[in-house]
């Protein structure tokens, strides 16, 4: 085969898996050289699934290709890269954020797809139960504060936080962000991206943004305490600051501040809410099948505070959900606002955990278990599935 039918074969294979992770729903895909082929995977509904491995002849060009795409040094093989590329695949319009890192067997390529057609706008849509969501929707419009949504990476912390920048009446205020990177374009929002490699950082970013007039913050990550330091006092002198931070629960979002320096007079002063949340995957509607809930099942539904049900319905796998048993995911959230209460438990430094999870069981807060075995009374998903996210 001639040099040119080589380059081709790779353009198209590289294509190929490209379109394929696209049409599958795919959040990433993995490029990983093995010592006897190229494994390939992608992560679907959170999960990485295999799919069909590339030729070992082929390693070297396909990670060449996708580096040329994202405009990365292709001589460069011992140092971790990261590029950007676009891609059109039907009427969808992709963006993919490429990382290379050198192994034993040669470099791997990870793809974060950004879909910016599938990215949700709508707070309602996001699948909150009805008073979550209309609480939620008033903190969206509140004139000042900190609204924190909180979870691990992957948990769609960024819709969520989209979702309440729909809700606020962009014509009329100044909003803008701060992000890494831009997933949707908003048309009367004025955006902003990092780039660290720049000198760009959140922080920095957020210290200009400041000179800007805005009357809406949004910060996509609170990565360190100096962007958190900023962003904390910017919500206690009239500013509305949305933000994000990786956290396990309520009582661990309050313990990672203090960790990060901030004092407990300006997080309990400025803080408004939080909004905890975690994404389960949906029951296959084709081949979910009902069954009665197990004495264990019942028990974790009466630890976590939520009421039994005499119905749950339970994974099977067919080829409309590729053998899984589910197809596509939904959030559970967990609102909680701050008060006068707990404004003062969080000043207060004799303040510990257990009068912190007093507070939250004398107010019902249960946690994420509770929404998430809702959704499995309504068939939605799993009791398996919530216990694997929270």
């Amino acid at each position: 085969m001639s040099q040119a039918n080589d380059e081709s074969a790779v353009v198209t294979l590289v294509d190929r898996v490209l379109t394929r992770a696209v049409a599958d729903g795919a959040s990433d895909v993995h490029v990983e050289p093995r010592k006897d082929r190229v494994r390939v995977r992608f992560r679907i509904d959170g999960l990485l699934v295999d799919r069909p491995p590339i030729p070992l002849s082929f390693a070297s060009a396909v990670t060449s290709r996708l580096k040329v795409m994202a405009r990365l040094d292709i001589a460069e093989r011992r140092l971790p890269q990261d590029g950007a590329l676009r891609l059109v695949v039907g009427e969808k319009e992709v963006d993919l954020r490429l990382s290379t890192f050198p192994t034993d067997f040669g470099e791997k390529v990870v793809a974060r797809i950004l879909s910016r057609s599938e990215v949700s706008l709508r707070l309602d849509g996001l699948g909150m139960p009805t008073a979550m969501y209309e609480r939620t929707k008033s903190l969206a419009n509140r004139a000042h504060g900190m609204v924190l949504v909180t979870g691990p990476t992957g948990s769609g912390k960024t819709s969520t936080l989209y979702a309440l920048i729909s809700e606020i009446d962009a014509t009329r205020k100044n909003i803008c962000t701060l992000e890494d990177p831009i997933e949707y374009r908003f048309e009367h929002v004025v955006q902003g991206q990092v780039h660290d490699r720049a000198g760009f950082s959140f922080a920095k970013g957020l210290r200009a943004m400041l000179r800007q007039d805005p009357d809406v913050i949004m910060v996509g990550e609170m990565r360190d305490a100096e962007t958190a330091t900023i962003a904390f006092k910017a919500a206690l002198t009239g500013h509305m600051v949305l933000s994000s931070l990786h956290t396990n629960s309520a009582i661990e979002t309050f313990v990672r501040l203090f960790d990060m320096g901030l004092e407990r007079y300006v997080v309990a002063s400025a803080l408004s809410a939080m909004i905890g949340q975690r994404l389960v995957r949906r029951l296959c509607l084709q081949c979910a099948r009902p069954s009665a809930p197990s004495a264990v099942h019942l028990e974790l539904m009466a630890e976590a505070g939520a009421p039994p049900t005499e119905r749950i319905y339970e994974p099977v796998g067919c080829p409309v959900c590729n053998e899984t048993g589910y197809r596509g995911r939904t959030g559970i959230y967990e609102l909680i606002q701050v008060d006068d209460e707990l404004q003062d438990l969080v000043k207060a430094e004799s303040t510990t955990r257990a009068a912190l999870r007093s507070y939250m069981r004398e107010r019902h807060l249960h946690g994420l278990r509770v929404t998430g075995f809702e959704l499995v009374r309504k068939g939605i998903t799993s009791v398996d599935e919530v216990m694997r996210v929270t």
